[in-house]
């Protein structure tokens, strides 16, 4: 057997801010951190602009955040799961401070807090402006460096996870250097954590890394584990419409400073529409954006005013982009649209972080824990990453660790390796893939347009067969996504259908799925296709 072959006490595959605090909090633990680039990355981590949010004014308090995110959420978040987050954000930023992260402070040592759409006060919690994820990943990882008890696999893609009778046993992949021989890569571990991210890559326009595709979610369908909320994308509403893949974000941050969202008659189109106007839910932002696009209209972010020349000190990532499309944020207006930004469904767990599935956990975006509802409130995606990473690691350790039994044999990995693939080929459906999730089951849905949306998927499935595991996943995690969309006859939070505009009382609820339960919900719904269909041409 000439794979290469380890065997730590447990396995997490990513490595972002959800899975550096994984490995940190599981000494004395053998852990293996496994990474599809160079560690941090092209990571969502490393490219989350405005910061952590932390009840942590002594105005705030922690049932003030609490009730903001379950307003939030549209009667869909675990009150329980919010509390646990809500509780332990001052803790989080201490941890991260004594790692040497560096937050953005007043003179007086106090924190300089941020405001962000829906929070009812300033507590967003930042580095330099708008870079609080390079900087919260630069102390994650010097400290990871630093451990004696992590190994660090870079650049390695993981295709299987090794599994029978509902027990894990490790996972397989192989080194995205196809110049390595032999360059499958098998870990034996009876505990793995996800930590893969979200699925914006499946979407034309998406402010995600394009390795951001739902990896982690297809690694757990496909052996067995219960999903839920897929249907659940929210879009940012604040992307700047520069031409560049991935859309670089504009951080809500801006609006919170005091940008008005205009049109090309500079009319301030959200007066009116929401008390909050500009800061109000990112689902109410991004629909009425994606009104005035649809009407014809170009939309804009108008910093003049109320920025000005502060504005390269304030943000200056988004800054270095507006340089590079030549506009002065201080004398030009700012194109935006919305774009796929956060998933808020995934694979579901509970309290802590563990999946339907012995031995396997989820944290971070890939992970529905109940925190986000049907919308996530502004930077509390970092917060929670942050505090599941660390429940996670307790529970594995307060667990009495299982002897590794010894399944991994040359036939065993056999069967997990991956089979023929074309890259080249494969391009061309994964842009055919992401143009159809975009323009069929995007910010606003339908019954016709999730039918057809269906219809594409099916046929990319089909012509494509064969040709990339990568596109493979992109297939599966769309189609749990279109079933969601189907089944969610209502709008709710970033769940947006035109045929069902309100909000339905039946459906505050969850709707889980499993590979299993996949097959039996596209019969039904390409029934409903082909009638769908012979009504058109009847018409």
């Amino acid at each position: 057997m000439t794979e290469k072959i380890y065997s730590p006490d447990v396995v997490i595959v990513g490595g972002g801010v959800a899975g550096l605090t994984v490995a940190l909090n599981l000494a004395p633990r053998r852990v293996c951190v496994i990474t599809k680039n160079n560690l941090g990355v092209n990571t969502s981590s490393s490219w989350s602009q405005a910061g952590i949010a932390a009840s942590i004014d002594k105005d705030d308090s922690n049932e003030k955040h609490l009730d903001d995110t379950l307003k939030t959420a549209k009667g869909l978040a675990n009150k329980e799961v919010v509390e646990k987050i809500v509780s332990e954000s001052v803790n989080v930023i201490k941890d991260l401070e004594s790692i040497g992260v560096q937050f953005d402070k007043n003179p007086d040592g106090s924190f300089n807090l941020g405001l962000e759409g829906a929070h009812s006060h300033n507590r967003i919690v930042g580095s330099k402006g708008d870079s609080s994820g390079i900087e919260i990943m630069r102390g994650l990882i010097n400290k990871v460096k630093s451990s004696e008890y992590i190994t660090i696999l870079e650049n390695v893609s993981i295709d299987s996870i090794m599994h029978e009778d509902n027990t894990i046993y490790g996972v397989i992949g192989r080194f995205t250097d196809k110049n390595i021989p032999n360059n499958h890569v098998v870990i034996q571990s009876s505990h793995i954590v996800l930590a893969t991210g979200g699925l914006g890559g499946i979407f034309a326009n998406t402010t995600n890394p394009r390795s951001s595709y739902g990896e982690g979610i297809a690694l757990a369908a496909q052996v067995g584990a219960t999903l839920t909320d897929m249907e659940f994308v929210q879009f940012h509403p604040t992307g700047l419409d520069f031409g560049l893949d991935p859309t670089p974000l504009a951080t809500e941050a801006i609006r919170g400073a005091g940008a008005h969202l205009v049109n090309q008659n500079k009319e301030r189109f959200m007066l009116g529409v929401h008390p909050e106007v500009e800061l109000a839910p990112r689902d109410v932002i991004a629909q009425n954006i994606f009104k005035q696009i649809d009407m014809g209209n170009s939309v804009f972010l108008d910093c003049r005013k109320n920025i000005g020349d502060d504005f390269e000190s304030k943000f200056p990532q988004v800054y270095s982009y507006c340089v590079k499309a030549e506009i002065d944020p201080a004398k030009d207006l700012m194109p935006i649209l919305p774009v796929a930004h956060y998933h808020i469904g995934g694979v579901k767990t509970d309290l802590h972080g563990r999946t339907s599935v012995n031995g396997l956990w989820c944290c971070g975006e890939v992970a529905a824990t109940g925190v986000h509802g049907a919308n996530r409130l502004a930077s509390n995606s970092l917060l929670e990453a942050l505090v599941f990473g660390k429940v996670v690691a307790q529970q594995i350790n307060n667990e009495p660790f299982k002897k590794q039994i010894d399944k991994i044999t040359s036939s065993f990995i056999r069967t997990y390796k991956e089979k023929t693939r074309s890259k080249i080929r494969a391009r061309k459906y994964i842009w055919q893939l992401r143009s159809t999730m975009m323009r069929h089951l995007g910010i606003v849905r339908n019954q016709s347009s999730i039918l057809k949306g269906l219809t594409e998927i099916i046929r990319i499935e089909r012509e494509s067969r064969g040709l990339s595991a990568k596109l493979n996943d992109m297939i599966l995690v769309s189609k749990f996504i279109i079933v969601g969309a189907m089944k969610r006859t209502e709008s709710r939070g970033c769940h947006l259908r035109y045929d069902y505009p309100n909000e339905d009382p039946n459906f505050l609820k969850h709707i889980d799925q499993s590979q299993e339960t996949l097959i039996k919900d596209l019969e039904n719904i390409q029934s409903k296709s082909e009638l769908f269909i012979e009504k058109s041409f009847a018409n």
